[in-house]
């Protein structure tokens, strides 16, 4: 049976990375800095070649991303979750994400996908403040969220199900992609030479 935690029953919040002056790029810095520009358009991976080295204002209380934690980004309309799941050692989370990790009864990746669902997202943005020209998600409304936890099993089994579903949607589009190129070409041929091909279109 699921039962309901508030988000700071089952995990630790904590603020990312705050600058107090502009993040300036170093080839010998110490450390790299995850932003929201390292990722893909659907948030769903990050480029790690593409993260910046530089050197802190200050290396005390600084804390940097663990194995098994999650970002979430609390600026913006569009907030999202992810799990990194390989970073290098030295990087932090720019301080517009808090950095989450969870406890022993529930699994980061399902955190990951329960904060990612729609009702989940409402609810964040119903709460939050007007910050400088956009809403932001407060740490406290963050902890105070409703997380569902069933079993680990179940926990388990529903992300599997959820990556076997992303799996097959870039499959379909992949699909869809060469079957566009591929009448693409057709249609090309058929322009060129005059006479059609003979190669039926399928719906």
């Amino acid at each position: 049976m699921s039962t309901k935690f508030k988000l700071a029953e089952i995990a630790d919040v904590r603020p990312g990375y705050l600058a107090r002056k502009p993040v300036e790029p170093r080839a010998d810095g110490t450390h790299r800095l995850l932003q929201l520009r390292d990722f893909n358009r659907d948030r769903t991976a990050v480029d790690i070649t593409a993260l910046v080295r530089f050197t802190p204002d200050s290396l005390a209380s600084l804390q940097p991303l663990r194995a098994g934690e999650l970002v979430f980004l609390a600026r913006g309309a569009k907030n999202f979750a992810y799990a990194p799941a390989e970073l290098p050692e030295t990087t932090l989370a720019a301080g517009y994400f808090f950095v989450i990790r969870t406890r022993e009864q529930i699994a980061s990746a399902y955190l990951t996908w329960f904060l990612n669902q729609p009702a989940t997202l409402r609810a964040l943005a119903r709460a939050a403040t007007s910050g400088a020209h956009m809403p932001v998600v407060r740490r406290a409304d963050l902890e105070n969220i409703e997380i569902l936890v069933p079993p680990l099993a179940v926990q388990r089994s529903i992300v599997e199900l959820d990556n076997l579903m992303r799996e097959e949607q870039d499959l379909l589009q992949e699909l869809a992609r060469r079957k566009h190129e591929l009448i693409s070409n057709v249609c090309m041929t058929a322009a060129q030479s005059g006479q059609t091909t003979g190669v039926p279109y399928e719906r």
